[in-house]
């Protein structure tokens, strides 16, 4: 994944711009049929060339040239396994040596060498010895999610598809098939929303069939509700304006449209109201300004809709309810003093709200800030000292977020530097992310401290993938096929801890006597963690068996040992909680 990589030609076969002796081929059955293909990314945006890869589990490289970077994007069986962009701020060497993954030093050495192993970088310094391929899995990939965020996001350049290509040797799944692409278009600004919707964004829409089912795709709580407002023919933006989630509703018609689950029709003629006044278009007796206090003349009874029905009484004036949709009722002395009644309006339909004190608005400024935490660890990104507590981590973020948040510029600022904001909000976002989560925190801890080792980069990804797959074993209490997942898995990569922590653990829960099964597994787990003390699972399992077996004080024990290096870790906390229940 890393800048510059030198890449492997495609096996040959047919080349077709998008006409051949039997009429026109397009993207979709370029794809379904691997032939080679290349085209405008104005007419096939690049979640679409995605999600037809996906759906027809091709096999091959999709280069991408944009105007700010050229990139690639490799896929085997429809699921990414690797991205690689040339752009200066998505160089993996400098982000490796920013997160103190490698040493200048060794760096500098790696790129010589990397060459004679076909131009990898990530396996050139995992030959070398100077970069832990297993401590540093979790950074590469979200490299490569990087990467796939500006991928999509480009609305303008040229693609290409390459069926067969080969991929780089260090290359690994990046995420599920549909989960990750659902990811990519969270990451993508409002703004770049808008441009890639074009004119869908004003068009009707409705839900239709396509070659992926929509339970298929990974949408969140909040993306599926959004999901189910197109069940009526209207426009993205009028859907929209009257939600509070704003974002989510255009990002969810965006990716619903480019995987063809929504269909779009003709121009919805119907006004949009602003968000700040959308409230006047559902209330009939509103007064244009719904706001201000009403007098006592009954003349000033004009309305923000003409044709409501006028009040019984001309001579009382209404005032303001509690229920901004409830019409308004007369006052029972319309001669008294009157008293402003607070109403409560409907969520705004564009959050956040913009802070008093106006954010930077010097470019220059903005693009220094962001250069420095691109390339930086979180810690760095969010301005806190690693040893910083959650709440000093959460006041930095927040901070930083009504600073740096696209929305909190004026709305005159210009749209380039209305980007730049947005890639440095994108950046702090990421951190908190990290940060933000005890178990993922610690997980960057163990990365920036961690000690390099010579390994097999292809073996150590593999056995990660093995991994996530014997977890979920485990979660559905298929012991057996978790055990053979575990131990292939240690069998790529003996050196990892965690693999003994779980296989101990599957150990013990499958032992008819679990006295000698516990005394077993917990001289496992003691071992492993001896030689990696930053793993929660341990102290996880270690309480659980000593809770199994009586021993309440040995499980507590356990317990809070986890939590003193992952405090937030949300099964320690759960597990100390019911303890003595």
């Amino acid at each position: 994944m890393s800048q510059g990589e030198e890449r492997s030609g495609p096996s040959p076969g047919p080349h077709l711009n998008g006409a051949g002796a039997a009429g026109k081929i397009d993207a979709a059955a370029a794809f379904a049929a691997g032939l080679r293909q290349q085209g405008q990314l104005q007419a096939d945006a690049p979640i679409r060339l995605w999600y037809l890869a996906a759906a027809a589990q091709a096999t091959g490289e999709l280069a991408l040239g944009t105007p700010g970077a050229r990139l690639r994007v490799h896929f085997r069986r429809g699921v990414v396994e690797h991205a690689v962009s040339d752009a200066p701020e998505d160089d993996l060497g400098r982000l490796l040596v920013a997160r103190r993954a490698v040493t200048p030093v060794a760096l500098a050495a790696a790129e010589l060498s990397r060459a004679a192993g076909g131009g990898d970088l990530v396996a050139a310094l995992v030959r070398s010895g100077a970069l832990d391929a297993g401590a540093s899995f979790r950074l590469l990939q979200e490299h490569g999610l990087a990467v796939l965020a500006r991928a999509v996001a480009a609305g303008s350049g040229t693609w290409e598809w390459l069926p067969g290509a080969a991929t780089s040797p260090s290359a690994f799944q990046l995420g599920g098939r549909w989960g990750l692409l659902c990811e990519a278009v969270r990451r993508l600004e409002g703004a770049a929303v808008r441009a890639l919707l074009g004119d869908r964004l004003h068009r009707k829409a409705q839900r239709c069939g396509g070659r992926v089912a929509l339970l298929e795709l990974k949408l969140t709580a909040l993306e599926a509700r959004a999901a189910a407002l197109f069940a009526s023919r209207a426009s993205p933006a009028r859907l929209a304006a009257s939600s509070p989630d704003f974002d989510t509703v255009l990002r969810v018609a965006l990716l619903l449209g480019e995987t063809e689950l929504l269909a779009f029709g003709e121009v919805d003629g119907g006004e949009i109201a602003p968000a700040a006044t959308a409230t006047a278009s559902r209330t009939p007796t509103s007064t244009t300004n719904p706001t201000a206090t009403r007098t006592a003349n009954p003349t000033a009874t004009a309305t923000a809709n003409p044709t409501s029905t006028s009040t019984a009484n001309p001579t009382r004036t209404p005032t303001a309810t509690a229920n901004p949709t409830a019409t308004s009722t007369p006052t029972a002395n319309p001669t008294a003093p009157r008293t402003p009644t607070s109403a409560h309006s409907p969520p705004p339909a564009r959050p956040p709200p913009r802070p008093a004190a106006p954010p930077p608005s010097d470019a220059r400024a903005l693009q220094a800030f962001h250069q420095k935490i691109s390339g930086a660890d979180h810690f760095i990104a969010l301005g806190v000292a690693r040893d910083a507590t959650p709440a000093q981590v959460k006041a930095a973020y927040f901070q930083l977020a009504r600073t740096y948040h696209p929305d909190a510029a004026p709305m005159t600022e210009p749209e380039e530097l209305r980007r730049l904001r947005g890639r440095v909000f994108g950046r702090i976002s990421e951190a908190w992310a990290v940060l933000g989560d005890a178990a993922k925190r610690a997980q960057h801890l163990a990365e920036l401290t961690g000690k390099a080792g010579a390994v097999d980069v292809s073996a150590i990804f593999k056995a990660e993938e093995v991994f996530r797959v014997a977890v979920a074993h485990v979660r559905a209490r298929q012991y057996d096929k978790a055990l053979q997942a575990l131990a292939e898995a240690t069998s790529l990569n003996a050196d990892e801890a965690e693999f003994s922590i779980w296989k101990a653990w599957v150990g013990f829960l499958m032992g008819a006597d679990k006295k000698s099964a516990h005394a077993a597994s917990a001289a496992v787990i003691d071992a492993a963690l001896a030689k990696n003390p930053r793993c929660p699972a341990g102290y996880l399992f270690l309480g659980r068996m000593a809770k199994f077996l009586g021993e309440l004080d040995r499980a507590e024990r356990s317990l809070k040992a986890g939590l003193a290096i992952a405090p937030r870790d949300e099964e320690l906390v759960r597990e100390l909680r019911y303890l003595r229940k």
